[in-house]
């Protein structure tokens, strides 16, 4: 009897036309090492691919043993957005207590397609949900800033947090400041709000008196690396912030790229 990894395996196969050209195929990697399982899939998350994906993922018995899972997309969309629907992971009635890293694979420069964490233009709390169901998760890179429920409950296993703002900032950075819900952070990464097209675009940005406070909160301290991603900050506030911490304490890797079209 087939299990529900050799069905999906098979899905997979059969779900493949030949006649488009392999960078469009669906792919899926699994590996299975002491027990857990390790997936790695690559496809939109508009396919049929991906719905086979999602059934088989929110079985009990792979849930229960689902050990990281990475989610990467080409670079297709709808009207310029490439939306990952998460909502079937904690709609379900199962929960991922061996879950340890979750990625869905972040924006590049040059794409054409905004990479989302939601099921149409919001992430409406689905990462704060997904939190709450994997108490082991020590690793969590998403594209989309998640609302105030992401920091609802103290999750002691998160050490290393990576958050694309997309569209939204959502507070996110005000919110790491006035909770302590993460006592073993120890890394952390961060893309500003970078919609640089719109007029107003300074406006979704996070003001720099919440970094100033995330920096001064008691519990900053435990964070030992910050990469900051196009940082809507002067020179001066940058330096600012560099003097509230120790470089030997806090390593700051500022990255900053942007594209347009002319």
């Amino acid at each position: 009897m087939l299990t529900a990894i050799e069905r999906l395996q098979l899905r997979f196969s059969e779900l493949a036309d030949p006649d488009i050209h392999p960078n469009f195929h669906a792919r899926i990697a699994i590996l299975d090492v002491g027990g857990l399982l390790h997936i790695d899939f690559r496809g939109t998350p508009f396919s049929d691919a991906f719905n086979e994906l999602c059934s088989a993922l929110v079985r009990p018995n792979v849930a229960s043993v689902l050990g990281s899972l990475y989610l990467k997309s080409p670079d297709e969309g709808a009207n310029g957005t490439c939306n990952w629907d998460l909502s079937f992971l904690v709609a379900a009635e199962v929960s991922f207590p061996r879950l340890r890293s979750f990625t869905v694979a972040q924006n590049e420069p040059g794409a054409h397609n905004r990479i989302i964490v939601a099921e149409d233009h919001d992430e409406a709390g689905v990462l704060g949900l997904l939190l709450h169901k994997a108490p082991a998760l020590d690793t969590l890179v998403v594209p989309s800033a998640p609302d105030s429920t992401f920091f609802s409950v103290d999750h002691l296993a998160l050490r290393y947090l990576d958050v694309d703002a997309g569209y939204d900032t959502q507070g996110f950075i005000a919110n790491l400041a006035d909770n302590s819900c993460f006592p073993a952070l120890q890394a952390m990464a961060f893309g500003e709000f970078n919609e640089t097209y719109l007029d107003d675009y300074p406006a979704g940005c996070t003001p720099f008196e919440d970094y100033r406070r995330l920096f001064l909160a008691p519990h900053f301290p435990s964070v030992r690396s910050f990469v900051w991603r196009n940082p809507a900050c002067s020179s001066d506030q940058i330096a600012e912030l560099r003097a509230l911490r120790p470089k030997r304490d806090l390593q700051i890797h500022i990255v900053r790229f942007s594209d347009a079209y002319v």
